[in-house]
């Protein structure tokens, strides 16, 4: 009988040891260890069939490294691609850059004054995954404005 108490002891004991072991910090949610900026839109020249390439400046500043799974962007009227295509990690402290080519496809719903356009880039760490809305500023959204009204006003191109 004394044999069958010490053992319940020894494994309760052991369970709540395991159960109250410390735990290594898994480091900042994603979106708060990465940082996405703009970097100025590409000349004109090259935009071919109304794209017009964006550069954008991913950074981790701190925690483990986040991969960028996917970035995307809410209107229907426009494709985005990125170069590299995701998934892409970035390692903490280091920068990697992304460019993205958004297309025109509709021109009668494309956004031609959107205020603050947004992207939406899919992000995971060890910690979690995340969706998060990244909105680029002022010069993204009169670089995006200009490109879409630019190829939208073009006369009409013979086959």
């Amino acid at each position: 009988m004394a044999v069958a108490v010490t053992a319940c002891a020894l494994a309760a004991g052991s369970v709540f040891l395991w159960a109250t072991r410390p735990r290594p910090d898994p480091g900042p949610w994603p979106a708060q260890a990465v940082s996405v900026s703009y970097r100025g839109a590409v000349p004109a020249g090259d935009r071919p069939g109304g794209a017009l390439r964006f550069p954008l400046r991913i950074r981790v500043d701190t925690g483990p490294p986040v991969t960028v799974e996917s970035i995307r962007q809410p209107s229907p009227a426009l494709d985005l691609t990125a170069s590299p295509n995701p998934p892409i990690t970035v390692e903490n402290g280091s920068t990697r850059t992304i460019v993205i080519t958004v297309a025109v496809r509709d021109c009668k719903m494309a956004p031609r004054n959107a205020g603050l356009p947004f992207l939406d880039v899919t992000l995971r760490n060890a910690r979690a995954k995340q969706d998060q809305s990244f909105i680029l500023g002022d010069q993204y959204a009169r670089d995006l404005a200009r490109a879409v009204t630019d190829y939208c006003e073009q006369p009409p191109r013979l086959s």
